[in-house]
């Protein structure tokens, strides 16, 4: 099965999408090299249950981890094979779905571990896992912006979290119940995309974010082929006839 199949398939099923953690897709796909037919697959498609990040702008730091308050959802969501956290699980998908011998929906290793467990990281079972899905994406990334550390005038966060892939718990007593799931994010300090015009996080916490590679500012689309991405794009478009005649 294609990629390009695959990413029609998607296309198709986005409507149950919902956003994502952006995931930080792997560079060989964002320097245009995820056409060779030998390597893993960068990303896979798995349903049901898993939880949401991208919503998340007040994550608390610990060092090189931060603790992300993340949504729990049921859609269909994107896996980037290279953020898996579980060795035995990333190693398994990464042999099984490849370029040549893609997986469709829900055929990666990592599907089912997400679904039905075990997902272990660092010798510690977890039973939700962060990955990336479209829910309220037209909102959430209304306005991406540069945020780049080493600018000069820069005034926003130095840090942001990335959490796909990371192993999450269950808040027993949640500050915002829509926001049920901790899940423990690495951090970084490299440059990144800001949500809606804004480079800092909200109470005195760093936001869940992809680096700056993988959004096209110019053209306000991925620079790589996301599945799903077309859909929900025109989707989100005003609701009106295009020109005619094409130009």
């Amino acid at each position: 099965m294609s990629f390009q199949f695959l990413a029609i398939t998607c296309i198709l099923i986005a409507m149950s999408y919902g956003p994502i953690c952006l995931a930080e897709v792997d560079e060989k796909m964002a320097n245009g090299t995820h056409n060779s037919t030998d390597v893993p697959q960068e990303i896979v498609v798995c349903t049901g249950w898993h939880a949401l990040c991208t919503a998340s702008h007040d994550c608390i730091m610990h060092g090189d981890k931060a603790d992300c308050d993340c949504m729990r959802v049921n859609e269909t969501h994107i896996v980037v094979t290279s953020e898996i956290q579980d060795t035995e699980i990333k190693n398994l998908t990464e042999a099984q779905c490849t370029n040549k011998h893609p997986c469709d929906v829900d055929q990666a290793p990592v599907c089912n571990a997400i679904k039905y467990g075990p997902y272990k990281v660092d010798n510690v079972t977890y039973d939700w896992v962060s990955t990336y899905s479209y829910r309220g994406w037209c909102d959430l990334w209304l306005k991406p912006t540069v945020c780049d550390q080493n600018a000069t005038g820069y005034t926003g966060d130095r840090y942001w979290a990335i959490c796909d892939g990371a192993p999450c718990t269950e808040n027993q007593n949640p500050s915002n119940p829509d926001k049920p799931l901790s899940c423990q994010c690495r951090v970084n300090d490299t440059p990144f995309v800001g949500i809606n015009g804004r480079c800092t996080g909200d109470d005195g916490g760093i936001m869940s974010s992809m680096p700056l590679w993988a959004w096209d500012f110019r053209n306000n689309t991925y620079p790589f082929p996301m599945p799903g991405y077309e859909y929900v794009k025109s989707a989100c478009a005003d609701l009106k006839s295009d020109p005619w005649p094409p130009r």
